[in-house]
């Protein structure tokens, strides 16, 4: 047994970081539908389509009734990154004095209204709630009601399906250690502590009394851009009192990878905190870190 330790004994550790295995670019998901908005908006350098994942469920419908709503269902395009997706129409699409009102159905879950701007273009957005968290086909229906000037409405429904697939940020914040019981029958318990999450293992040793705290900043960890296709796991610790032994052989090392995974998740911040045993004692302490997931949304 090590005795005559301070409260403030060195830190003895080492953290392995494990490559990922993919790039990470790809809890509850969210039940409720984002916003949905119409906009305007220039057109210098405004109209550049991006990567776009779309593809026509309307060819078989129709022809349209006019030239003004065929002119816009043939620009018409759809973008889409993560949950986020919009429905873009270049400018000067219609002629003869008419206005057209534009309906916008997001799948089943939503639907946004507005006029087209004949002017600067428009775009309609909205943002999917992430379900799953996999890879899924939304139809997007667009209905176009042209007023001629002469008093006539005609209409026309065309679609696009696009791919959402939800991103997430997710950061780990520092992990604390608070010694509630003596592991050691005289002076301080000498504490090996490890602890493993997706692609990070780590180990550290340190010296503590009863209700005496250890912080371990470099338990933190983030994320950016991922999905449930990374497969981050929740962190998973144990710890051993260096100070008492079985009889015969033990041995110890970091926890096996938690079958609990992050995602999907809502957005918000949450305290992790728990009691544990000593793996190899009866001494407990309790160990809390961070997590907090942002849902990612982007102006597509």
């Amino acid at each position: 047994m090590k005795s005559n330790q301070t409260t403030k004994a060195g830190r003895v550790g080492f953290l392995a970081k494990a490559a990922v295995a993919s790039a990470l670019t790809a809890a509850t998901a969210l039940a409720v539908a984002g916003s949905a908005h119409a906009t305007t908006y220039a057109t210098s350098g405004a109209y550049s389509s991006g990567t776009t994942y779309t593809m026509s469920d309307g060819s078989t419908t129709s022809a349209p009734p006019t030239q003004n709503l065929a002119n816009l269902a043939h620009d018409m395009w759809t973008v889409s990154k993560g949950v986020s997706a919009a429905v873009h129409f270049h400018p000067g699409m219609v002629s003869g004095g008419s206005s057209v009102g534009i309906t916008v159905k997001w799948g089943s879950v939503a639907q946004t209204s507005g006029y087209y701007n004949n002017t600067s273009g428009s775009r309609f957005a909205f943002n999917f709630p992430a379900g799953d968290g996999t890879q899924r086909w939304e139809v997007v229906s667009v209905t176009m009601t042209e007023h001629t000037s002469t008093a006539r409405t005609y209409t026309y429904t065309t679609g696009r399906s696009t791919a959402i697939k939800a991103l997430w940020d997710v950061s780990l914040g520092q992990l604390d250690f608070v010694l509630l019981s003596d592991c050691a029958n005289f002076g301080d318990s000498n504490i090996n502590l490890y602890f493993t999450y997706s692609g990070v293992q780590g180990q550290f040793s340190f010296a503590l009394g009863k209700n005496q705290a250890h912080d371990i900043p470099e338990f933190a960890h983030s994320w950016s851009e991922v999905g449930v296709s990374d497969d981050l796991r929740m962190p998973n610790v144990n710890f051993f009192d260096e100070d008492f032994h079985f009889s015969g052989a033990w041995i110890e090392g970091p926890a096996a990878l938690s079958d609990q995974r992050i995602l999907p998740a809502g957005t918000g911040s949450y305290s992790m905190s728990s009691v544990q045993t000593a793996a190899n004692n009866s001494c407990q302490a309790r160990i809390s870190y961070g997590l907090q997931t942002l849902l990612r949304t982007y102006n597509v």
